[in-house]
């Protein structure tokens, strides 16, 4: 074997090992929406090799995270169009390290329940900084609107919330009825109960127990429901019958949201934001709805049920 062969082949296998590294450091590929998957991962990815061999913990990245979703709302706050790239700018970077968190916590088998709630708390405090910072920056800024800016910050973020809630739930179900994964609110809730009575007797997890205490709390008003219904469906029948809707129901994702008001950022232009979460959104999420709902009864009506 010649000297170009055996670069040949040490490339394929180094490539090979990135690719499988890669994999392993998502869930399955169902669990992210495709803006997540194709954009945001694979950037996350190339940091993740700089910091594999760091001491950095998913726990530590996911305050940078939030860190860089606070300066991203400051950097609004200017009304500049400078500014509002330097927002924007921000508020990618805060994405990629929330993306990165989970992937270093997968590839090392690091992940824990407090990094999973810490995780999703950061995606809250980031959304509030960077929503206000956008409104004030929109308001000190030279625009024209048909409201008050901060009217339609107001709506925009409601409805963002709906939509994340909708799609978060709708991706829940494809996980659990077509992949047969994941588990049910309930048993979450008890899983969580369990690491909190773990917790009991080691004082020095006094933050991990308050942090679990409130998370028990916002569980409990999903799981109180009294109205809520278990169904089951095929399997196979389930997976074809959505596979397709599940993607669009992504377009009023949450990173779908991120990517719509960085582009508002980067252009000069918020209206942008609030045509699509204001109306694009709503629409869309509607029609989507009347067919999920349509496609889940026919699936009913096949199984027998």
């Amino acid at each position: 074997m010649n000297k170009f062969e055996q670069f040949s082949r040490q490339n394929k296998l180094a490539t090979k090992k990135m690719i499988r590294d890669f994999k392993k450091s998502l869930k399955d590929s169902i669990f992210d929406e495709t803006l997540t998957l194709y954009i945001f991962r694979p950037i996350s990815f190339v940091f993740l090799r700089m910091m594999y061999k760091t001491s950095i913990t998913p726990n530590q990245i996911s305050f940078m995270s939030i860190l860089a979703g606070i300066i991203g709302g400051a950097f609004f706050i200017a009304g500049t169009h400078f500014w509002f790239i330097m927002g924007g700018a921000m508020f990618a970077i805060a994405t990629i390290l929330d993306c990165l968190d989970g992937m270093i916590a997968r590839l090392k088998n690091m992940g824990t329940y407090i990094g999973r709630i810490i995780d999703g708390v950061s995606d809250y405090i980031t959304s509030i900084f960077i929503h206000v910072g956008f409104a004030m920056g929109i308001d000190n800024g030279q625009f024209e609107f048909p409201l008050n800016p901060w009217v339609l910050m107001v709506l925009a973020s409601i409805f963002n919330i709906m939509h994340s809630i909708v799609v978060d739930y709708y991706k829940n179900e494809f996980m659990y009825y077509a992949l047969g994964k994941g588990v049910s609110a309930s048993e979450e809730k008890e899983r969580f109960k369990q690491e909190l009575n773990n917790l009991k007797n080691k004082k020095t997890k006094l933050l991990d127990k308050i942090v679990i205490v409130i998370y028990l709390g916002y569980t409990h008003l999903q799981t109180s429901q009294k109205n809520i219904r278990v169904r089951e469906y095929d399997k196979d029948t389930y997976y074809h019958k959505n596979k397709t809707l599940i993607h669009l129901w992504f377009l009023i994702g949450p990173n779908m949201h991120i990517v719509v008001l960085m582009i508002a950022a980067f252009l000069y232009m918020p209206m942008i934001y609030f045509y699509y979460t204001i109306g694009f959104g709503n629409l869309l999420m509607i029609v989507l709805w009347i067919i999920q709902l349509r496609v889940n009864k026919r699936i009913r009506g096949d199984s027998g049920e």
